[in-house]
């Protein structure tokens, strides 16, 4: 059974001065009894008191000193214990967690306080990890193409239209290089909070028509039509157009990429209260296990392999949950397996002048 702290310690610096008050009551009891029962003469009665006095203060000090030592020390013990196993902990032991002999709330409560703060790390850690592998893993795919055009080439004189080819093939990949770089930065500096919104009044519209018109051409040749639902009070939004353009190009992306041909996508623009706007993607397809929804916003998150129509995962999903989480919002995602799935990212702003 534990107690407080602050409780433990009054008692146990009472008891310590109970013991140095009777100590000390006994010594002044002592000389008072001989003083009045025998007839003591004054020289040494004053003595006798000086002796006991210097008695008393000698023995309380003691006392309180020899108290104040063991009482202070068990509750200096668990601060040791804590810091002697908080030392050994490194970023490779994480899974390690402090066991402390707390007897007290406080202390209790610091451990508790640590170990879900190690816990923390943990998963932080275990993130950092596997995004470090992910990026590894996706940089080796582009870069193993690119060497491997470029050997190839060089291996017997090629004709100038073959060369053309092999030099643009380069600068796709390149491109695709270039675009994850700059995905990879936002979203860390997103979560690091080094990148700040600059809001202006944008038309949600025209940014979202922008949208779609860069994506025509694929569109088409997929027979992919796009239905859409804007809502005239989310037409003029306070945001940062560039980001906010970012995401909703991520957004429509995804869509077309586990779109069935001949299918359709719905694009909706509704207002927030008291201002901003939801930005709402739903498509067609095979829709999306449970068990991932939650994880879709993780950078460069494995789903069913079966629903990857081309390319590997992507950074998209967690650069648009970066963008929103920069504005102040949120993204999330639903969906319904064989049926659909729908993107809702909700961008909360002030009224725009």
């Amino acid at each position: 059974m534990t107690g407080s702290l602050r409780r433990t310690l009054a008692l146990r610096f009472a008891a310590t001065m109970a013991a140095g008050l009777l100590l000390a009551t006994g010594a002044f009891y002592w000389s008072a009894s001989r003083a009045l029962q025998e007839a003591v003469p004054t020289s040494v009665l004053r003595s006798d008191l000086l002796l006991v006095l210097a008695a008393i203060v000698v023995t309380g000090t003691a006392a309180t000193l020899m108290g104040a030592w063991h009482f202070t020390s068990s509750a200096v013990r668990p601060v040791e214990e804590i810091t002697a196993q908080a030392t050994r902990i490194e970023a490779g032991t994480l899974d390690q967690r402090i066991l402390a002999h707390a007897d007290t709330e406080e202390y209790e409560g610091l451990v508790a306080v640590l170990n879900r703060m190690l816990e923390r790390l943990e998963r932080g850690f275990a993130v950092q990890r596997r995004l470090t592998a992910d990026v590894s893993h996706e940089l080796r795919t582009p870069l193993t193409a690119l060497r491997g055009e470029i050997e190839v080439a060089l291996r017997t004189p090629r004709s100038q239209r073959e060369y053309e080819q092999v030099l643009r093939s380069g600068l796709e990949e390149i491109e695709r290089l270039t675009e994850m770089s700059e995905d990879l930065l936002l979203v860390t500096r997103a979560e690091a909070r080094l990148v700040k919104p600059e809001r202006v009044a944008t038309d949600m519209t025209a940014l979202v028509t922008d949208a779609l018109d860069g994506l025509r051409r694929r569109l088409e040749e997929r027979g992919i039509s796009v239905t859409h639902a804007y809502d005239g009070d989310s037409r003029m939004v306070s945001v940062d157009p560039r980001l906010v353009r970012r995401l909703i190009d991520h957004l429509l992306q995804n869509a077309m990429r586990y779109t069935p041909d001949g299918e359709t996508i719905r694009v909706e623009l509704q207002p927030l209260a008291p201002a901003g706007v939801r930005v709402a993607i739903e498509n067609t397809g095979p829709g999306i296990a449970a068990a991932d929804l939650p994880h879709l916003f993780e950078p460069f998150y494995r789903t069913d392999p079966a629903r990857t129509r081309d390319g590997g995962p992507t950074l998209g999903l967690a650069l648009v949950a970066s963008i929103a989480q920069l504005h102040g919002g949120q993204a999330r995602a639903s969906s319904l397996p064989g049926q659909n799935t729908r993107f809702e990212v909700d961008i909360p702003a002030p009224p725009a002048n």
